[in-house]
């Protein structure tokens, strides 16, 4: 193309065509099957057959592109009945027909190509055979399932090139199958077979890439708590001890001049080949989640994972002293920040977020009891950590919006607002900067509600804890702010009653003050509106009532609401008479 607007050119390699004969061809022919016309003289062209080893090569390619085609369909199919997803296309009930078809991929395909497409493929199928249909299947069927997550799982299990160990693939036939395999040891194995499987856990436990040793945690946390109550055990205390032991590598290797140490990914790779060997025999010290520091950074990222063993049971005891430990390390790293000193190196900012979802997420299915001791470091960090406080309490609110535990929730609820009440930093709350306002706006349930939200089924029977808050603390246009920002999103149903109690609120201060916040008018203007202009007469009848609102209105308009003089003129002027 030479230019805008020119026409396309293509170079053709005219050594790999042949002038065929006019004769023996026929005429070249144009539109309707006639001779051109034009005085031109056309010449047919045949491509020709390709060398044998170019032919060769394109064989190769078209078997490789049917396998990949393969593996990418019984991928999406597994992938979509895994999740028992409604509304699709791809049948449960072909899982013989896909574990079939999936045998004859695997037999086919010899690549190791690591981002070959559809690779996980025959790796999900097995793992819906073996979750769903393991009663069904034939012992052979069952045989080539389990080897398939087993070779799965082991492929790149000692594959501790940092890069890969980072690798996030939900696609990839490796997490699936090391969830899967803890269930296998819930049914009934042959020694062989068991064995196996206890291997190929030990080494999804162990895994070079983070992501499978997560999905095998998973695992273990799912199925192994009700069937083998030891065997979840040992799990975890072979995570404390592998964690234990590279911390102490670690250690070990600081003391050493720099360019003699050893990388992390060496220590982690030798570490995890001895816990593979204590598994199965079952050497592993029996209470190494007891004595295991969760602190440090490698050792908080194998937290998790033993977290999310131990969260499956909340009546375990292990459980609930794993997250009062949690809990604390959590004020521990907090402190450390405050205070500038070593320890704020051994803050894990990446696994944090996760811990504390975690904690979160335990907290609200533990026995109450268990969870008030829990929470108990939290609770007593309100008075120095108010900012990284409120972080666990809007993830308590975001968790029981999604799976409520309504009355956990209100019980942790008021643990929090007990603590609030209490606080130094309240005597200081409209200070420009102040400490603790974050804290303010999470006990009154300040979370990011969606614009049309007017309404919150956990609050049902409960929105009488917020009122009592708010008339406990001190008079504050903070405390005023986010009470009213919960009667706006989330608090509609208290109104109209809740106005006397705005009202009384701010005559025992100063309105002038404590209507400072524009967002507080506003959102006290919209609340009034949609009493004042649509139910009149309510709001008229009881006197009490009536000059709450009046008086409300009145304060507005000191304050400059333009809303609020309208308003105030509109409901003292009488209805006329029909």
């Amino acid at each position: 193309m030479t230019g805008s607007g020119a026409s396309r050119s293509t170079a053709w390699d005219l050594r790999q065509y042949t002038v065929a004969d006019a004769a023996a061809d026929g005429p070249v022919v144009g539109e309707g099957g006639e001779p051109p016309d034009d005085g031109k003289q056309g010449v047919l062209l045949n491509l020709n057959a390709p060398e044998p080893d170019i032919q060769e090569m394109i064989g190769r390619s078209a078997a490789q592109y049917e396998a990949m085609n393969a593996r990418v369909g019984l991928l999406m199919w597994a992938v979509k009945v895994f999740g028992r997803e409604e509304g699709t296309p791809h049948d449960p009930a072909q899982w013989r027909q896909r574990r079939h078809e999936a045998r004859a991929v695997s037999d086919m395909d010899g690549s190791d190509e690591e981002y070959e497409p559809g690779r996980g493929g025959p790796g999900f199928v097995a793992a819906v055979c073996l979750r769903d249909h393991w009663e069904e299947m034939s012992g052979d069927e069952r045989d080539w399932c389990v080897n398939v997550i087993s070779l799965e799982v082991e492929r790149d299990g000692d594959n501790w090139n940092h890069l890969a160990r980072m690798q996030r693939s939900g696609m990839s036939g490796d997490r699936l199958s090391a969830w899967v395999l803890s269930a296998l040891l819930g049914k009934s194995l042959d020694d062989r077979t068991r064995r196996r499987v206890l291997k190929s856990l030990s080494v999804a436990l162990t895994h070079a890439v983070d992501e499978v040793r997560a999905y095998a945690a998973s695992g273990v946390g799912s199925h192994l708590w009700v069937g083998d109550r030891e065997l979840a055990l040992r799990c975890v205390n072979a995570l404390a001890t592998e964690a234990t032991l590279v911390q102490q590598a670690i250690d070990t290797e600081s003391e050493r001049p720099y360019p003699d140490r050893r990388q992390i990914d060496e220590i982690a790779a030798e570490a995890a080949a001895l816990i593979r060997c204590r598994f199965e025999a079952n050497p592993v010290s029996s209470d190494a989640h007891q004595t295991f520091d969760p602190t440090g950074w490698v050792a908080s990222e194998a937290n998790s994972r033993i977290l999310t063993i131990l969260g499956q049971a909340p009546s375990e005891p292990a459980a609930t002293a794993a997250f009062r430990r949690l809990a604390s390390v959590l004020v521990k790293w907090w402190d450390g920040d405050d205070e500038h000193d070593e320890r704020r190196g051994g803050r894990n900012h990446q696994a944090e977020p996760i811990l504390s979802r975690q904690l979160e997420d335990f907290l609200l299915r533990a026995p109450a009891a268990e969870a008030a001791t829990i929470l108990q470091p939290i609770l007593e960090a309100v008075g120095r950590h108010p900012r990284e406080v409120s972080w666990i309490l809007e993830g308590l609110i975001s968790i029981e919006d999604l799976h409520p535990a309504t009355p956990q929730f209100w019980l942790l609820w008021g643990l929090f607002a007990d603590k609030v009440r209490d606080a130094r930093w309240l005597t200081r709350i409209d200070a420009e900067h102040a400490h603790g306002r974050e804290m303010i706006a999470a006990i009154f349930l300040g979370s990011w509600w969606k614009a049309d939200v007017r309404h919150w089924r956990s609050r049902e029977g409960y929105a009488d804890h917020v009122h009592s808050l708010f008339e406990d603390l001190p008079v504050s246009s903070t405390v005023l702010g986010d009470y009213v920002r919960f009667l706006y999103h989330i608090g509609e149903q208290s109104l109209p009653g809740t106005f006397i109690r705005i009202a009384k609120r701010l005559r025992q201060g100063e309105p002038g003050l404590m209507l400072r916040d524009g967002n507080t008018i506003f959102m006290l203007e919209m609340l009034l509106q949609r009493h004042v202009y649509g139910r009149p007469l309510e709001l008229k009848r009881q006197p009490d009532l009536r000059s709450a609102v009046l008086e409300l209105l009145d304060m507005l308009v000191e304050s400059g609401s333009s809303g609020a003089f309208r308003m105030r003129d509109d409901f003292v002027t009488p209805a006329p008479i029909q």
